[in-house]
């Protein structure tokens, strides 16, 4: 897998460079979130969109839940069979940090996965999976 891209909660103004070497842009749900991909291939621009339906869905099911989150990362990974003509499957992993238990943290999140719009569509062609989810509880969550 070597198409790598996430997108993050970030404090900062849009178009703002970030050490990371990712991309400061303005986000309708945090503000702003911090891109990052190592180029811009078609390959890490269409996981790169599976990472930000789940980012924004997570943002957006967490606001109607009544819960408040802290740092998010979403990254997307994947590859290309050697015709260039399949994905070889992509996996997200999730960190997300919150003001709730981290059973409920974590049942948001693999929610969000499950009825995210676009994992659903490609998912139709191929393997998407939920790889990790890494939860934490912030003050107020407990």
């Amino acid at each position: 897998m070597d198409f790598a891209a996430s997108i993050t909660t970030a404090p900062g103004r849009e178009g703002e460079a970030v050490p990371t070497e990712g991309l400061v842009i303005r986000h309708h749900r945090t503000g702003a979130a911090e891109v990052d991909l190592a180029v811009p291939s078609g390959g890490h621009l269409l996981h790169l969109a599976m990472a930000a339906c789940v980012f924004n869905d997570l943002h957006g099911a967490a606001a109607a839940a009544g819960i408040t989150l802290g740092r998010v990362q979403v990254r997307a990974d994947g590859g290309f069979d050697e015709a260039l003509t399949r994905s070889t499957g992509i996996s997200l992993d999730v960190e997300a940090e919150g003001a709730a238990p981290a059973e409920d943290l974590e049942r948001l999140v693999r929610d969000v996965v499950g009825k995210a719009v676009i994992l659903r569509i490609v998912g139709a062609s191929t393997g998407v999976r939920l790889a990790s989810v890494v939860v934490r509880t912030t003050p107020g969550g407990a």
